[in-house]
């Protein structure tokens, strides 16, 4: 059997397996691009002496060339951990050139690293520094890594018998990451689709329209920071005055969430800023077969994953708030499901103003009126029973799953709106009025009349 015939066979037995399990094996993959990662199927060409190459394979690694010169795959994939006979016996020029065996086979050769690469530019071996090297050399389809730093590309590679030690070394580079063992080589199949390029500007319109998404969101929430922590102030003090200190402590609810909001603005601003510079970056690169273009394309496009998923939790809760603040859907006539909650308790002076707390279900939610604040309760069916609403510069409110404290004010002529509400679906019929026995869970523990204003 030649050797051709032999690499063919021996990837035949690989290819539905190891290339799909490479990382159980002690093997990663590194695709630059989704799409071309699913695009390398290494599908066999019947009577090709090697895969994934577009040229002939006799003289690879043999005739001369430059490397670092012209990028020729951008993506790799672990195939399996095997002790290679190209290693061995494929070797013409190195260490192991005198049991060189392929001169009248297939006149090929693995070509090393070190061999290339002058000792003080050398970096710390990883298989992305292996890749970025191999990617490079003509006719090359794999990498192979041995004990954690030996680096080599080969046009195939063969499996020969062993003993059942394993791929655990881990990487000079990277130590969370496998680089072959004493006797063996961790394999990567190379692959090329010619996509950095659409790659990179894809990465980099995502970027832009995920933090753009969350930046045009930033002037609306300033805003609502600088009302809440204006708000905020003066009804804090206006009820710490009068002893409310339920609605005392809602106002300082406020103002914490205003601070915390204002944090997620500032990572908001800085990763929309670090995306803008990327996106100047990306767009004066040219010529994509240049090495150091596709490699700076490549980190590049880690950047912006990285920041992306450094500032995920950020969007996400932009768009929560929002989910919240401007609801989906009609809300005229939400508040006909909600009465205010001393009609629970004595309807004489339910038209009262009143003050509440409880147990809150979410954050504040501002510049939403009565019954855009009753919607927000509907839309948290199984949590909210009412929500305690105030409007002083902007509408707010806060929504609660129980009732502990309240007040309700006999006194007031004019003074801002403050209302307390209780959904009547899960109150009709019963009380709220505090019950010394403690034997009414749902009722208020306690309840002030208060024969003053709050203003």
């Amino acid at each position: 059997m030649t050797m051709c015939k032999v690499v063919i066979c021996a990837l035949l037995a690989h290819s539905a397996v190891a290339l799909l399990r490479g990382h159980d094996a002690g093997h990663g993959s590194f695709q630059y691009e989704e799409a071309c990662g699913a695009k390398s199927t290494l599908r066999i060409v019947p009577g090709a002496a090697a895969l994934l190459q577009q040229g002939n394979v006799p003289g690879a690694g043999v005739a001369k060339f430059k490397p670092f010169e012209t990028v020729l795959k951008d993506g790799f994939l672990g195939v399996d951990c095997v002790k290679d006979y190209m290693y061995y016996s494929g070797d013409k020029f190195g260490d192991n050139k005198h049991d060189y065996k392929l001169g009248p086979v297939s006149n090929v050769s693995i070509v090393h690293y070190e061999a290339f690469v002058a000792k003080e530019d050398r970096k710390e071996m990883t298989q992305k520094v292996c890749f970025e090297f191999c990617r490079t050399v003509p006719n090359m389809g794999f990498f192979g890594v041995v004990n954690g730093r030996g680096c080599y590309c080969t046009p195939y590679f063969t499996p020969m018998e062993s003993d059942s030690s394993q791929c655990d070394a881990n990487c000079e580079g990277d130590n969370t990451l496998v680089c072959g063992g004493k006797s063996k080589s961790s394999v990567f199949a190379m692959h090329m689709c010619d996509s950095t390029k659409d790659d990179l500007y894809n990465s980099v319109r995502t970027g832009m329209k995920v933090s753009g998404q969350s930046l045009g969101m930033v002037p609306f929430l300033k805003r609502m920071v600088s009302y809440m922590n204006g708000q905020g102030g003066v009804l804090q003090k206006k009820f710490g005055a009068v002893g409310d200190s339920g609605a005392a402590n809602l106002m300082q609810d406020m103002k914490v969430f205003a601070g915390k909001l204002e944090h997620q603005i500032e990572d908001v601003e800085a990763s929309a800023k670090k995306i803008g510079q990327v996106y100047k970056e990306a767009f004066a690169l040219k010529d994509f077969k240049n090495p150091a273009t596709v490699t700076k394309a490549e980190r590049i496009m880690e950047g912006i994953d990285e920041t992306l998923a450094e500032h995920k939790d950020e969007y996400a809760e932009f768009d929560q708030l929002f989910a919240l603040w401007r609801p989906t859907g009609n809300t005229a006539g939400a508040l006909k499901q909600y009465y205010p909650v001393m009609y629970f308790v004595d309807k004489e002076f339910q038209d009262m103003p009143t003050t509440c707390s409880g147990d809150r279900v979410g954050e504040p939610i501002f510049d939403l009126d009565e019954n855009g604040c009753a919607a927000a309760c509907d839309a948290n069916i199984h949590t909210c029973v009412g929500f305690q609403y105030f409007r002083y510069a902007k509408h707010m409110c806060v929504l609660f799953s129980n009732f502990k404290t309240g007040f309700y004010y006999t006194g007031c002529k004019s003074a801002p709106p403050a209302k307390c509400y209780a959904k009547l679906s899960k109150f009709e019929g019963t009380t709220l009025k505090p019950n010394p026995s403690g034997k009414c869970d749902q009722c208020f523990e306690e309840l002030t009349k208060a024969d003053r204003c709050y203003w």
